[in-house]
């Protein structure tokens, strides 16, 4: 049997209506090239086509006035509203809160033919019930009185805006529609002759239908509804609610094309629950390539419950499907526009809370490495934005000065405009900012490898038009968060529409675009609860007790409008495949499978008993394998990179790590495996220690006896009690300046939150640390004399591996070399805490053990100890130096200042020349390890700090 639109073609036909005089209105654009088709062959030969347009348009063109364009609508409200609210009147950015919802209910009021004095009277009087109280004498507070007084004016806005809107020779779309029902002989002004046919509406309103009836009742309309006896006749189902309302308002009994198929013919229900939502793809993709014939795939829906999933969908259809036409489009918000026009405010909105015109830096890094960025730059300017991007993260900008941005005429220009503060005062002018940015990226992209992005930016750039005009007229001072909103509303509903052929091949569906059109093969995705129908909530500041009592829309008529699309569809299908996602929600719970799947299974199935009703379910196999233990071989390349690595450099901290762990050795250093580099906003642990031995550098360093290459100064001098005095009143602003420095911060912004605490507490730690050392110069009545500081200090050791030779060159920065009583010292500073077993060398574990014994025995010293071997290390590192070993080598900790120094403490040995050279054995016995074929560089189980290993 024929489907809904070729009936309408044939009553055509059969009627011979003339086609000069007809109009065909439609709920949809996209069935009017399947209507055309359907008159091409019921007529056998071309005709001039009737004229087919949808409601909207026709009511737009029939109108005398025109339409008012919302954003205009609005700021034309908020004119009323400082006539008619003079005792306290709302700044723009308060009335643009409720003014859209306003408007929208102006709207739905006229569509609906409804008094407005009435139901604004109504609505005053609930108001007025729910802020009554039995104690009469108790007085409304001042918000409850201004609350009241908001409902008494609406009437007024109502009648002010209405009147505006008249004086001005416009009017918004709803009372486009009740002037066309009150006059519906405007509809004959240009053709007395003409005939109209409404064919295919569900959910009208009484403006709508009054016209409808109208024009029946005059013979010169045909109303059509696509509609199924199993949903109609049941006087409880939600999909046939609107067309019973219909033939009641219309006084009629039926009307064509009702059809009886739901019920009575075979139907395949193919239900398949995906684990995940992504999952719906391939599974719909798997259907089209294996089930479905390729001869029926122009009678094939692809129907996007979830529209969502337009993305994985497409990406996902199978090469044999051939010719595909996808009619819902690609939404602007969710392309890269989106993240474009965020990252244009989030710009703006730093800048405000920074109170700074330099660039924070994230928004410069999401700036460079946006796609329309990317696919604008050449090859050196890609090169010229690598190398500033390195040199913000090695210099830790926090924020970036314009002016240090070396990247060219063509990335200046885009940076200057996407990166210079708005005036509040001057909105055109940031629009016309945006604008231009859009056209210099728009005309340099290039138009083949980046045809999709420029179509993007065509798009929006066309969306901002009406809003520049508005502007232009109104001249509003918005604050930054409603100028957004306002320049979000005209963009973020457009779409990108895809070329296709809307006829043949398969057809990729929203459900308001199955509108009229039937297929035989029906793919649902994403048909879960709240997805289909929607759960968006109404935006309406009328209550939904008085809508109910005026008729308006209510939440159960929109779920009523889509049950209507979704059951119409099954008329002409005989193969339905339909998915849902059973995923874990980000706040709890599961997704739910929509209410549709239910009733198809519970109630459908009971009454049609050809229909075959399938569940499977399908999941991305995500199997947890027995994942084997990582073992790195010692080829030749990896001996290789050793010899490279040892003969370049190597230090305490790195000979360390393998002794613990040679696999995170092997990661760490051979393939130079480090953290991702970023921009430190907040103080991390390691720099946080950096800040205090920076600021104890700078202060010291004019008593320093050595440069940090070891030669000698000419101008130094010991350091008395005096000089830390002045170092304690100095070293506050010392310290602020290395944090201001660090963080590339303008001398009048603030540091905050967990920063300002950090220099807090390092600045409390460095006066801590140098009254400590005032005490003890007092204590012991003497003078201390720096030697040097961060002084480098290097050897190299060559090593008999394996009977070969092999250099192996150490370096090692030493916080501090001084001599204090006589005693020469080594320093190094620690932020964190430290006790006397962490540089203790313990005793032999037991008598008369060989030296190979030894040397074991104090692998496992070094291993337990937590600063030893570095200890050690600076005692070589000093004997190479300066020819012989200091007499002290320690630590100080920050944290527990008052228990230390904590210098090394040698048990083992008699003397420290005697450990010295059994270190040296150490040494040679790790890195003869290391280079060993026998051993892989595997994990060490009983190492819990491993960076890149599984420990």
């Amino acid at each position: 049997m024929s489907h809904f639109i070729d009936r309408i073609a044939q009553h055509i036909y059969d009627e011979q209506l003339e086609l000069e005089h007809l109009t065909i209105v439609l709920p949809s654009q996209r069935a009017k090239k399947y209507l055309q088709r359907a008159l091409f062959k019921v007529y056998g030969k071309p005709i001039f086509s009737p004229k087919i347009i949808t409601m909207n348009r026709w009511v737009q063109e029939l109108s005398s006035l025109p339409i008012i364009e919302p954003t205009r609508a609005l700021f034309k409200l908020y004119d009323v509203h400082l006539k008619v609210d003079t005792e306290e009147p709302q700044t723009l950015d308060e009335f643009f809160k409720w003014g859209k919802t306003l408007l929208s209910d102006f709207d739905e009021m006229d569509r609906y033919l409804i008094d407005s004095k009435d139901l604004f009277r109504n609505l005053a009087d609930i108001k007025d019930i729910e802020n009554w109280s039995f104690d009469s004498e108790e007085q409304l507070t001042e918000g409850q009185l201004r609350f009241m007084r908001f409902w008494d004016l609406l009437a007024d806005y109502y009648q002010h805006f209405n009147e505006r809107l008249k004086k001005d020779g416009e009017c918004y779309m709803g009372m486009a529609y009740r002037n066309l029902a009150t006059n519906i002989d405007v509809a004959f002004e240009e053709d007395k002759a003409s005939h109209f046919i409404f064919a295919g509406f569900n959910a009208l309103s009484p403006a709508e239908i009054s016209i409808m009836k109208q024009l029946k009742n005059m013979g010169r309309a045909d109303v059509f509804v696509d509609a199924d006896e199993y949903y109609l006749n049941d006087k409880n189902h939600e999909a046939g609610r609107f067309i019973r309302d219909l033939f009641s308002e219309l006084k009629v009994k039926e009307l064509p094309f009702v059809v009886d198929k739901i019920g009575k013919e075979k139907k395949v229900f193919n239900v398949i629950n995906c684990a995940q939502p992504t999952g719906q793809a391939k599974v719909s993709a798997t259907i089209l390539h294996d089930q479905i014939p390729h001869n029926e795939l122009s009678e094939t829906l692809l129907l996007l419950a979830d529209e969502k999933l337009v993305v994985p969908v497409m990406k996902n259809i199978p090469k044999n499907v051939g010719e595909t036409n996808i009619t819902l489009g690609l939404p602007l918000k969710n392309t890269a526009i989106k993240s474009w026009v965020d990252m244009l405010f989030t710009v703006q909105e730093h800048f405000q809370q920074f109170n700074s015109k330099q660039i924070y830096h994230k928004d410069f890094i999401r700036f460079i490495k946006h796609p329309f960025i990317t696919g604008f730059c050449n090859k050196e300017e890609s090169l010229a934005i690598t190398k500033v991007e390195h040199r913000i993260l090695s210099g830790n900008w926090t924020f970036i000065f314009p002016s240090a941005l070396d990247l060219g005429e063509r990335i200046s220009q885009l940076i200057d405009l996407f990166f210079t503060p708005w005036k509040s005062d001057e909105k055109k002018y940031s629009l016309e900012q945006i604008r231009s940015l859009n056209q210099i990226i728009y005309q340099r992209l290039n138009n083949e490898q980046n045809a999709i992005e420029r179509s993007i930016l065509y798009h929006f750039d066309r969306s901002l038009v009406k809003l520049e005009s508005v502007l232009e007229e109104f001249t509003p001072d918005l604050r930054l968060g409603t100028f957004k909103s306002l320049f979000n509303q005209h963009w973020v509903n457009e779409s990108i529409a895809y070329y296709g052929n809307p006829l043949d091949g398969l057809q990729v569906m929203g459900l308001l675009e199955t509108r009229l059109i039937d297929f035989k093969n029906m793919i649902v995705v994403g048909l879960n609860d709240g997805s289909m129908p929607p759960t968006n909530a109404i935006q309406t500041i009328i209550p939904m007790d008085l809508r109910k009592y005026h008729n308006l829309p209510t939440p159960r008529e929109k779920q009523g409008l889509f049950a209507h699309h979704f059951y119409r569809l099954l008329h002409h299908a005989e193969n339905c495949w339909i998915t849902y996602s059973s995923a874990d929600r980000d706040m709890g719970g599961v997704d739910e499978p929509s209410r549709y799947i239910m009733q198809l299974q519970l109630e459908l199935s009971r009454i049609n008993p050809l229909i075959e009703f399938n569940t499977s379910d399908y999941t991305i196999s995500n199997e947890d394998e027995q994942s084997e233990e990582i073992t790195v071989q010692k080829t030749d390349a990896v001996l290789n990179r050793l010899d490279e690595y040892f003969g370049k450099r190597t230090s305490a901290s790195a000979i360390k790590t393998a002794l613990r762990c040679p696999l995170d050795f092997y990661y760490k250093y051979l393939l130079g495996f480090g953290e991702e580099d970023k921009v430190e906003e907040e103080i991390e642990a390691s720099t946080f220690g950096n800040f205090i031995h920076n600021t104890l550098e700078t202060l010291y360093d004019d008593f320093a006896q050595l440069d940090k290459e070891g030669n000698k100064r000419d101008a130094h001098k010991s350091l008395s009690t005096v000089d830390i005095d002045e170092m304690i009143k100095k070293q506050g602003e010392v310290m602020k300046k290395h944090f201001y420095t660090f963080f590339n911060y303008e001398s009048n912004q603030s540091l905050e939150g967990k920063n300002y605490l950090s220099l807090e507490v390092a600045q409390h730690l460095t006066d801590r640390f140098l009254k400590k050392e005032r005490q003890s110069l007092k204590d012991h009545d003497g003078h201390l004399f720096i030697v040097s500081l961060e002084m480098e200090l290097t050897k190299s050791l060559t090593l008999n591996i394996h009977g070969e030779d092999k250099t192996v060159n150490f370096i090692g920065f030493i916080d501090r070399i001084d001599e204090f009583e006589g005693k020469k010292r080594i320093i190094d500073y620690k932020s964190g805490k430290c006790s006397e077993k962490d540089v203790k060398i313990t005793k032999p574990s037991r008598k008369g053990m060989t030296e190979e014994e030894m040397v074991g025995d104090l692998i496992g010293k070094l291993k337990r100890s937590k600063y030893a071997f570095q200890m050690l290390v600076y005692n070589m590192l000093y004997k190479d130096k300066f020819g012989e070993y200091p007499d002290k080598v320690g630590i100080i900790s920050m944290v527990n200042l008052n228990d230390g120094p904590f210098y090394m403490a040698n048990e083992l040995t008699e003397t420290i020349e005697e450990l010295m050279e059994l270190f040296e054995k150490v040494l040679t016995q790790i890195i003869e390890d290391l280079y060993s074929t026998e051993y892989d560089f595997e994990h060490d189980t009983r190492s819990k700090y491993c960076d890149y290993c599984e420990g």
